[in-house]
Order: structure tokens, then C-alpha cells, then sequence
């Protein structure tokens, strides 16, 4: 299912647009992703993050295991662990960010669906190419397991690259015949990490704050040798036996993205594999607009309606904060 969102953007997101155009795409190219560019990169990523990263009044704890690492976001009236959890993979392109700069995000979507919110701090690239990232993701899955929350009480969520990273994880369960968890909700992935319909969907109307070219030295750095072959970094590429094994999956995407026409394909592949899904493309929106809650009524609409996504599979019901205005 494929829907656009009816009316223009806010104000508030005509603004973002124009200061992305003007800021943040015309030095995009000139990022390197080694030595102190890297280190600047990661260093403003994680500022932003911690200066957008109000997480509503929501308990951070840390979570250390033998496996992976990250940290729990509870509201302050999420249920029992047991009853539900929503694991989050962070975006970043792979190279940057963390939990903590995303806690703008987790900690509404914990409010919103009254579950705690497992985020993973996965390891990123380049010290840590594929697969570490997905390795992460997977102890953290099986770690909920082993502590009592059954697949039907878990979602995923991801934007950007873990977007990408989710839609692996669950491709990984699935090759292993594994259960898979209740939902995927994906926020802005990017899906196609060889870059081929982006490439064009720039050329036409250049993305107001991704290039190509910076998402090609992601895929290179987190793929060394560019081979993008392997089911798990090729979520457009995958056998439909392994898409119907898939639990129902929700998009929203940016209408400005250069990656929305590959979130439209891996939808299109859904509905063939006869896979619950919906697509939600917001007119004027950036990349990754969910992080901007604060400020974009259009992201905190998309934290709505990917909560009430996340309860409905998961617990039946609309929690409280979803049945008020945020």
C-alpha cells in the first residue's frame, strides 16, 4: 500500500528545506570518511544529537552484555519489559551517531507505544565493517529472547542505515529460519546500498541534504570491495520466499529523498510476496525528518502513526499517549 500525504509541507519544513539546500548538501561531498574528517564528522553528529535530544522525560539505563551493547528508554509509564520491546537501530550512514543522539527519537516512541525501547549501540564502520553491524543487531534480538520476550512482543525500527540494518536483521531470521518479530517500522532507508536508482533520482532532483557520492563512500567504507551480493545488504534483490517470511513492515520517507524510489520498490516486492505493508511518502520532507520531531509537525505525525503500527502488532491496543495530541 503507497501513500502520499495529502496537503504541502509546514512552514517549519520549508525552512528545514531551504537550510539543508543552502548548509548541509554543498559539504556533503567534501566529507571524508577517515582521520580527523571522520572525527569531525562523528564530533558534530553527536552534538546535534545531544542538542535535538530531548528524550521526553524518559529513564536511560545502559545495557552491556557479552554480545552487543546500548541502552533501554523507558517512559515513565512503559509496561514490563516482558510485555513488548522495540529494538532501534540508530542511523549514521554506518559511520556515525549513536543511542544517546537518538534519544529524540526513542524516547518519544517509548512514550507513544508505553514499551521500553532497547537501542543498540552497533559497532560502525570503518574499524568495524560488514558484518559486524548486523552481528550487533542479532545479539541484541536473541538477547531479548533469552530474557523471556517472545517474538511476537518485539518490533524493529530503524532509520537510514538502520533502516537498512533492520530490514538485514530480519532478513538474517529469516535465512535461518528463524522467528521473526511482530513488525518492522523504517523510517528514510536506504535500501539499496550500490546506489543505482538514487544516482538517477538525484540527477533529476538533488536530495537536499544526502549526496550519492557521500552515501557511496558509506557503502564503501562498511562494504570493503563494493560486493553487495550477499541477501543481507540487498534487501531489493531478495527471494521472495525469504520476503513471505517477513512480519508487516511500514515506511515513511521523504518526498525530497534520493532513496524514496527504493523504499517504493522493496513495497512494491511486499505486496507481490503478499507481505502486510504500507508506504507513507510526506511531500518536501528531508532525510531522516523523524529526528526533527521537535521542530517538523510532519515528523512527530510520522512517531504517531509508526507507534499506533508498532501496538497494533505488538499489543492490540493504543496506549494512552497515542489517543491524546502530542
Amino acid at each position: 500500500m503507497n501513500r502520499s500525504l495529502l496537503g504541502g509541507p509546514s512552514l517549519a519544513s520549508l525552512a528545514v528545506l531551504a537550510g539543508a539546500r543552502l548548509l548541509v548538501r554543498p559539504r556533503m561531498d567534501t566529507v571524508r570518511l577517515d582521520g580527523a574528517s571522520l572525527r569531525y564528522l562523528r564530533a558534530g553528529v553527536a552534538a546535534a544529537g545531544i542538542l535535538a535530544g530531548w528524550c521526553g522525560g524518559a529513564v536511560v539505563e545502559p545495557v552491556r552484555t557479552a554480545g552487543f551493547s546500548g541502552e533501554w528508554v523507558r517512559a515513565r509509564d512503559a509496561r514490563p519489559i516482558d510485555a513488548g520491546a522495540v529494538i532501534y537501530l540508530h542511523g549514521g550512514g554506518y559511520v556515525s551517531s549513536s543511542p544517546r543522539a537518538y534519544r529524540g527519537v526513542t524516547g518519544p516512541l517509548s512514550r507513544l507505544t508505553a514499551l521500553a525501547v532497547l537501542a543498540v549501540r552497533y559497532r560502525r564502520a570503518p574499524e568495524h565493517p560488514f558484518p559486524a553491524a548486523i552481528d550487533d543487531a542479532l545479539a541484541a534480538y536473541e538477547w531479548l529472547l533469552t530474557h523471556g520476550v517472545p517474538p511476537e512482543r518485539i518490533a524493529i525500527a530503524g532509520d537510514s542505515a538502520g533502516a537498512h540494518l533492520a530490514v538485514g536483521l530480519v532478513t538474517t531470521l529469516a535465512q535461518l529460519s528463524r522467528p521473526c518479530p511482530a513488525a518492522l517500522a523504517l523510517f528514510s532507508p536506504l535500501l539499496d546500498p550500490a546506489l543505482t536508482e538514487a544516482v538517477h533520482r538525484d540527477a533529476e532532483r538533488p536530495d537536499p541534504i544526502i549526496t550519492p557520492a557521500f552515501a557511496a563512500r558509506c557503502s564503501a567504507v562498511f562494504r570493503p570491495g563494493g560486493d553487495f551480493s550477499d541477501p543481507r545488504l540487498a534487501p531489493l534483490q531478495l527471494d521472495p520466499a525469504l520476503l513471505r517470511r517477513f512480519p508487516p513492515v511500514q515506511t515513511h520517507v521523504g518526498g525530497t529523498e534520493c532513496f524514496a524510489g527504493d523504499a517504493k520498490r522493496l513495497h512494491e516486492q511486499l505486496d507481490q510476496a503478499g507481505v502486510r505493508n504500507q508506504l507513507v511518502v510526506a511531500p518536501g520532507q528531508v532525510h531522516s525528518y523523524v529526528v526533527l520531531n521537535r521542530v517538523l509537525p510532519e515528523a512527530r505525525w510520522a512517531l504517531r502513526r509508526s507507534a499506533a503500527f508498532l501496538c497494533t502488532h505488538l499489543a492490540g491496543e493504543q496506549p494512552e499517549a497515542l489517543k491524546t495530541r502530542w
